[in-house]
């Protein structure tokens, strides 16, 4: 087996459980619901920003897959979305860029009341 796809796979396994125990921590306190996951999507945008801003030198390549996709990918997608929107941004302009954005944003929102429409179709037979 290609280490690419273990180490993807272990930092998906650790992301996702890192989201889950920091939202489960935060939903916890005296902020307003959904706080957990406002902070797990900034928190992981700062992260891959942070991270794919460093020297690749410092890590392998199979170690920066594994963290970016597996690890960061699985803790919050929002960050992958903010980080396409920036490299769109940064290719071809904040045209681009916005369209991007809207499409996902609004794309989001229909195939979710879509999925819901299906669902609510197949339950009642």
């Amino acid at each position: 087996m290609k280490m690419v796809y273990v180490a993807v796979g272990i930092g998906g396994v650790v992301g996702a459980i890192a989201r889950f125990l920091l939202d489960s921590l935060i939903s916890r306190t005296v902020l307003p619901p959904s706080s957990g996951i406002l902070i797990v999507n900034l928190l992981g945008c700062f992260i891959i920003g942070f991270f794919l801003a460093l020297k690749h030198s410092r890590f392998s390549a199979i170690f920066r897959i594994g963290f970016v996709t597996g690890f960061i990918g699985s803790f919050t997608t929002f960050s992958s979305f903010s980080l396409k929107a920036l490299e769109l941004f940064m290719k071809w302009g904040i045209r681009t860029s916005l369209l991007y954005i809207t499409l996902t944003i609004i794309g989001g929102f229909c195939f979710v009341h879509l999925g819901q429409s299906v669902a609510l179709v197949v339950e009642e037979g």
